[in-house]
């Protein structure tokens, strides 16, 4: 895949999981705020902020869990 190395996982201000294409330089799905963005969180079905979280914080379910849900496969 050639976005494969921006696949992050993200956590909305909801708390929810999911995996993300995240790159540093720019977005065209989301909005955004300096180390945060506003986009759509495809578990909650809800629009909100995201974040980017440190995978090797969360527990192996929890990995589990953002690795089976992904957004929009567009940059």
């Amino acid at each position: 895949m050639m976005f494969e190395r921006y696949q992050k996982v993200v956590r909305c201000s909801a708390g929810h999981l999911y995996t993300s294409i995240w790159m540093w330089g720019g977005s065209i799905k989301a909005l955004r705020l300096g180390s945060r963005r506003y986009q759509r969180c495809p578990v909650g079905r809800h629009w909100s902020m995201a974040r980017v979280v440190d995978a090797s914080s969360l527990t192996p379910a929890e990995r589990e869990q953002a690795a089976a849900i992904h957004d929009l496969p567009i940059p």
